[in-house]
């Protein structure tokens, strides 16, 4: 980076401690070495001149230099104690910087020389007092400690003035007390150890002497602050204060720390030229200003502060002083050394400018972990921590991220590095994050947009607060939730697949009304060669029931009768043409294969996953599964089944593919409704129940047939469930088109002179048989079967029946017939009549004329269904009724009574069998 050097004790790997200590044991302390060496690495600061002048000769107050920890107060004074100790070297270095700074005042400055200089770290705690200090480390001190002692009884608690002045007249004293505060505040104070008490009355004794008599004593003390006992001592004789605050104005303030810490830091710094900075800097500048939108009018002032803080970006160098720093207990400028230091070690030669984005969350070497102990706050460490899981979910979640995302180690670690900030300051605007990742060349706005948004979606702790985005410790639920649903490795067991099945599953079949006519089923992106294993047992063909089956494809067949025709012939091997294909619209692709809809479906699933502690996930669960589901609404157009069947050749099957209207849960009986009006060839049906009326064909066969494709390449008859089927069949009968032999105990046909409609109101309600009952039901030509509006009475063989039945009476006979002849068929249905018999179990009889019905021996379930088929509701009043059990055991009998209604009376005959 145009020849820029730190300095020697930084380029270590590890990093030297930037602490000043006055003195140490190994002889390397501030005021150990040559006051040559320590001024090259000291740049002169308005409070160091200050100092420097305050201590100067004709000068008659003490110095305070006042300010928290890491300020720079041990530095300045050391220096103090060269500028006295070594008045020869401090003016080389004085008239130096003079001409370097171009200010004349600087080497004028006059420096006192002849002093004995004291400097002491007091926080070490080497001395119990402070006159032991001086006792110790001035010649005479010797001398006057023993004077002191040997009072006698007139010894004084402390040594007195006089003792003070004479030794300091025997040897004028700089003193300096650095961490003055640090010491007082640790001494004890009571009646036994008046220690505090002593130093308070001790440094009242040397502030007076330093004002009174300053070519003898030049007093140096350093606090935290003014609000200690021993300060208030000192600020009682108007010492001269140092605050590092150059002079009040904040522009001077941090001029003077910048050019500070560049010096601290660089050993060429200054030799650097401007123009060669302005041209390494123009991309970034230039960028900077229209990104921030900053004023024509402020432009040249910025410009100057980026030349002055280069390598830093001065946005950096105040987000570090003014907001991160600030709120935490670092050590101001000894920590920003640090960290700078380490930062430009890591990043210094990749990057013409260093900014917010040169932290790497994953590497401590690039002034995070320098920043991390300066800090010594948890909560930064956690929020990194999370910082570095986001991070890790975006490259996992984002498939190519290094293409896609080519700034998320710069923006995460730019973000991060602005959410620690204090207040309403932390986090940034998007702006300043494009700015902070600006180099050398510019960047696409709408492709940093693109790339700030997958970053946003992928990561968890990331929140919007207002214009801004900050990370945070707590989660944001809905970047969690995104950036969990787009980590492909948390779905490699295929969960996602199956939640976006059954979502597509419930979006079509899943209201109550349709699930009863309706099988649903949502094929799996392998539905072409493997449709089944991946299916719920329920959903396999064998398991299938009379419900119509829908079968949702994931995506849009090429050359759709020949993958179909195939599809039928391999993987479903009977019923073939009851399936209905549901097909998505043109030019979608597999629906598991969206990438789109599976995030929508893993987002449902982790939010409801969630939602059982944190309702903030239910809410979101609802959100994604109404988006999902509104998109699977809308995605399926069209509908195919089975026009011409090919089993030797099925690629050369034919299919009707028809247009859909309706969405969702309403496509199941849009679908029909477009069979039955646009498909259904009424008399391709009525031909085909001719013929097998023809045949006498059981009417079970024939739905099992119309449920297969025809053969010979004859146009298949849609299959429109059993119901509609054998209403049809019926409508027929009521046509008289046909007869129906009803397990040889009825016949339905039309009766002669009766009007369609009455026949078909009457005849409806019968044919309620399905299963394997109707393979006992017979299809008949109408001529088969007598066709007056009575009935031939039963013919029965003696002793057939037992005389009486369970519930008195005679026995009701079995109609039977000559081999080949129509058996005639007992009265039913409304317009039967004939004498009721006379009294059974219900009571007795009712004056008046009434219609007798009755019904062959048959199960209760179809007892009842011929009571609602004779139209005997709740409140329909009946007499006589008698009902026959032609043989039961005892215990039938009993469970039986034990059923009948209470509040009526009934009366039992029955007969006996002997054993």
């Amino acid at each position: 980076m145009l020849g820029l050097n730190l300095r020697q004790e930084f380029r270590g790997r590890r990093l030297k401690g930037t602490a000043i200590e006055l003195s140490n044991e190994a002889n390397t302390g501030a005021t150990q070495i040559a006051a040559k060496d320590f001024l090259e690495i000291t740049y002169p600061t308005h409070d160091l001149l200050k100092g420097i002048e305050a201590v100067g000769p004709n000068q008659g107050r003490p110095v305070v230099v006042i300010g928290e920890r890491g300020l720079g107060k041990s530095h300045l004074m050391a220096a103090l104690f060269h500028a006295v100790n070594d008045a020869a070297s401090t003016g080389a270095w004085l008239k130096n910087w003079s001409t370097t700074l171009g200010d004349p005042h600087v080497g004028d400055i006059k420096l006192r020389d002849g002093m004995l200089v004291i400097g002491e770290s007091l926080h070490r705690q080497r001395y119990k007092f402070l006159w032991d200090l001086l006792f110790e480390q001035h010649p005479h001190g010797a001398y006057i400690k023993g004077k002191w002692e040997g009072m006698g009884a007139a010894k004084t608690d402390i040594p007195s003035d006089q003792l003070i002045l004479e030794l300091l007249r025997h040897k004028p004293v700089m003193l300096l007390l650095d961490e003055f505060q640090t010491w007082y505040d640790g001494l004890t104070n009571t009646k036994q150890y008046p220690w505090k008490h002593w130093a308070f009355n001790f440094i009242q004794i040397l502030s007076e002497i330093a004002k009174e008599h300053p070519e003898l004593l030049v007093l140096v003390v350093s606090v935290r602050n003014g609000e200690t006992d021993a300060y208030q001592q000192i600020h009682r004789v108007n010492p001269v204060q140092i605050d590092f605050k150059a002079g009040g104005s904040p522009e001077r303030i941090q001029h003077d720390r910048r050019r500070m810490l560049l010096h601290r830091l660089f050993e060429n710094r200054l030799q650097i030229t401007s123009s060669s900075i302005e041209a390494a800097l123009a991309r970034h500048i230039s960028e900077y200003f229209r990104l921030l939108s900053t004023p024509a009018a402020e432009q040249d002032r910025k410009q100057r502060d980026f030349v002055e803080s280069w390598p830093f970006a001065p946005h950096l160098l105040q987000l570090l002083e003014d907001q991160v720093l600030v709120a935490t207990d670092a050590q101001e400028t000894r920590d920003l050394i640090r960290i700078l230091a380490n930062l430009f070690k890591s990043r210094g030669d990749q990057a013409p400018v260093l900014t917010a984005a040169d932290f790497r969350m994953d590497d401590d070497a690039s002034g995070i972990g320098a920043l991390l102990d300066s800090v010594a706050n948890q909560q930064h460490r956690t929020l990194r921590d999370k910082a570095l899981r986001n991070l890790t979910s975006v490259t996992e979640a984002v498939s190519d991220h290094a293409s896609k995302v080519p700034h998320l180690q710069e923006i995460v670690g730019a973000l991060w590095l602005r959410s620690i900030a204090v207040g309403n300051l932390a986090g940034a605007e998007p702006a300043v994050l494009q700015a902070d990742i600006t180099q050398s060349k510019p960047i696409d706005d709408n492709a940093f947009q693109v790339e700030l948004a997958t970053i946003i979606e992928n990561s968890f702790n990331i929140h919007q607060d207002g214009a801004r985005l900050v990370f945070k410790e707590e989660e944001n639920p809905q970047a969690k939730v995104m950036a969990s649903a787009r980590n492909d490795k948390l779905f490699t067991d295929g969960s996602d697949l199956a939640q976006l099945a059954r979502e597509t599953r419930y979006v079509i079949g899943g209201s109550e009304e349709v699930a009863r006519t309706f099988r649903v089923i949502a094929l799996p992106r392998t539905w072409l060669n493997d449709p089944w294993s991946g299916l719920d047992e329920a959903e396999q063909p064998e398991r299938w029931d009379e419900r119509l089956p829908i079968l949702v494809l994931p995506e849009e067949p090429d050359r759709l009768s020949e993958r179909l025709g195939r599809w039928l012939k391999d993987h479903l091997q009977k019923r073939r043409n009851t399936v209905r294909f549901l097909l998505p619209r043109a030019g979608t692709t597999n629906a598991f294969y969206d990438r789109d809809l599976l995030i929508l479906a893993r987002a449902e699933m982790k939010a409801q996953e969630w939602g059982v502690q944190n309702p903030e996930y239910r809410k979101l669960q609802t959100k994604y599964q109404n988006e999902l589901r509104d998109i699977l609404k809308k995605r399926f157009d069209r509908f195919a089944v089975l026009h011409r069947w090919n089993f030797t050749e099925p690629t050369k099957c034919e299919f009707h593919v028809e247009t859909l209207r309706e969405q969702g849960a309403k496509i199941p009986d849009a679908i029909e409704q477009t069979l039955i009006n646009d498909v259904f060839v009424p008399e391709d049906f009525e031909a085909l129940v001719l013929e097998a009326a023809g045949d006498n064909a059981p009417v079970g066969k024939l739905l099992r047939e119309l449920q297969e494709p025809r053969p010979a390449g004859q146009d298949c008859i849609p299959w429109l469930g059993e119901i509609a089927m054998k209403e049809r069949l019926v409508r027929m009968c009521a046509r008289g088109k046909v007869a129906i032999n009803l397990r040889g105990m009825e016949y339905l046909q039309a009766q002669a002179g009766e009007d369609e409609d009455a026949a078909w109101k009457r005849l409806r309600p019968k044919l309620a048989y399905t299963g394997r009952q109707l393979d006992e039901i017979f299809l008949l030509p109408p001529s088969a079967v007598p066709s007056s509006g009575g009935s031939a009475p039963p013919v029965v063989a003696p002793g057939d029946l037992p005389a009486g039945g369970l519930f008195g009476g005679g026995a009701t006979p079995t109609p039977t017939a000559n081999p080949g002849e129509a058996l005639p068929y007992p009265p039913s249905g409304p317009g039967s009549e004939q004498q009721a018999p006379g009294g059974g179990i219900f009571g007795g009889t009712s004056p008046g004329s009434r219609t007798t019905l009755s019904n062959p021996a048959t199960s209760p379930l179809n007892l009842i269904g011929k009571l609602e088929g004779w139209g005997i509701g709740p409140a329909t009043p009946v007499r006589e009724v008698t009902l026959k059990v032609t043989a039961a055991t005892g215990a039938q009998l009993k469970e039986l009574l034990k059923k009948l209604p209470d509040g009526m009376t009934f009366e039992l005959s029955l007969d006996k069998e002997s054993n």
